[in-house]
C-alpha cells in the first residue's frame, strides 16, 4: 500500500453500552483511533422501506494493519458512519486491512 493513497482520515469506534435515565442499557460508542484510509466506493442503491426512500452506499476502506479491529466496530468519516461488514488481512501480510463497509444513519 502506498502512503499517498491513504488520503482520508477516519475514526474507528467500538461499542460501549451506557445506562440511560430509565436505567436501561443504551448503545454508545467510544473513539479508539483516528487513522488514514483509502476509500473506494463500490456501489450505491436506493430502496423503499416503511414508505420512505432510502439510499445505501457500499465500499471498501483500506487502512494500515491493526490487530484490534473487530466487525462490531464502526467507522466515522466526517459526519457519516459506516458499518463494517467484513475485515480482510490483505495477503495475510499484516500490512493492510481491507474493510468492506456500508453506510448507515446514526
Amino acid at each position: 500500500m502506498r502512503a499517498g493513497e491513504l488520503n482520508k482520515q477516519i475514526t474507528l469506534q467500538k461499542p460501549t453500552p451506557t445506562v440511560n435515565g430509565y436505567n436501561e442499557e443504551a448503545p454508545g460508542w467510544t473513539d479508539v483511533a483516528t487513522v488514514w484510509a483509502a476509500i473506494d466506493w463500490q456501489s450505491g442503491r436506493r430502496y423503499e422501506a416503511a414508505k420512505q426512500l432510502n439510499a445505501e452506499v457500499q465500499g471498501v476502506i483500506r487502512i494500515r494493519y491493526r490487530s484490534d479491529v473487530k466487525p462490531e466496530w464502526r467507522l466515522k468519516y466526517g459526519s457519516r458512519y459506516f458499518e463494517i461488514i467484513t475485515i480482510s488481512n490483505v495477503k495475510e501480510r499484516n500490512a493492510e486491512l481491507q474493510l468492506n463497509c456500508k453506510d448507515f444513519q446514526d
